[in-house]
């Protein structure tokens, strides 16, 4: 049923350096890619500088710390989902706006952990709504969000390991991550086109970001990507700059042509 989950990173669509600014120009130009193939896709989107500066504040990827601040740090949750909400509006509005039938999908209000581990009868209430928004020919999109914890009261969850348990559960032909850099790079700024999990090429990389991110950046996106190909048979995973002639080559490139060749872009593969 789903035949891409596509990530649209933070950092491509706001500057993680300032608070809450959002890059328009960059929103169309995303936006666009999707006008005339937005069947079966699931998008979902990163906070940027929507949320990640409230969530350092109030180190919400830590839970509730039991001090004497809990009313603070409540508050802290409140407004990082407020936050959260200002971009999201802005993408709606703009996929609304190319006639793209889309429609938000909260994280917050589907799913819930333990000590951090997920509950896996809230994630499959979370499924079965994506799977029924789908069969009505609508395009889920969801975020990074807040999540509620039973142990630890609360919890970040980054965009990218929401899109590593959606694509467990629906096994799609491809998963892109859109970032603000061509792919991974080499610690002298060039790109690695091949990426090969079996081998260990971690030492290569250039961290690739000095801006404010609570979820990991880009090594964290590199070991969800290995996850997909570890664990996907056939699904194709780039990571590639979402304002780019290469993020459109991928999206008007049919996903089944056995001679994709594809340059300026990470994929990531196994031997």
């Amino acid at each position: 049923m789903v035949t891409r989950i596509i990530k649209i990173g933070g950092a491509s669509i706001t500057d993680k350096s300032q608070f809450e600014q959002v890059r328009l120009a960059n929103i169309d130009f995303i936006v666009d890619l999707f006008k005339t193939n937005y069947k079966n896709l699931i998008l979902i989107h990163g906070a940027g500088s929507f949320g990640h500066h409230q969530a350092k504040q109030f180190k919400l990827n830590q839970g509730y710390l039991a001090t004497n601040d809990y009313d603070k740090c409540r508050w802290g949750v409140c407004d990082t989902r407020r936050s959260l909400g200002r971009l999201h509006q802005y993408l709606l509005n703009a996929l609304l706006a190319a006639e793209i039938p889309v429609v938000g999908v909260s994280p917050f209000h589907f799913l819930a952990s333990d000590q951090f581990e997920l509950i896996n009868e809230n994630f499959q209430h979370l499924c079965q709504h994506l799977e029924r928004l789908l069969s009505y020919g609508f395009v889920p999109l969801l975020h990074g969000d807040v999540l509620l914890d039973k142990s630890k009261h609360w919890r970040i969850y980054s965009g990218d390991d929401l899109l590593l348990k959606l694509a467990e559960h629906f096994k799609p032909r491809q998963c892109l991550f859109l970032t603000s850099v061509p792919g991974i790079l080499r610690s002298d700024g060039s790109v690695i086109e091949e990426f090969y999990i079996d081998e260990n090429q971690f030492d290569e990389l250039n961290s690739q970001s000095t801006a404010i991110d609570v979820t990991g950046s880009m090594q964290n996106k590199v070991t969800i990507a290995s996850e997909i190909v570890r664990k996907i048979d056939g699904c194709q995973v780039f990571i590639v700059q979402g304002v780019s002639d290469h993020s459109r080559q991928i999206l008007s490139t049919p996903i089944d042509n056995p001679n994709i060749v594809l340059t300026g872009c990470t994929r990531v593969l196994k031997k």
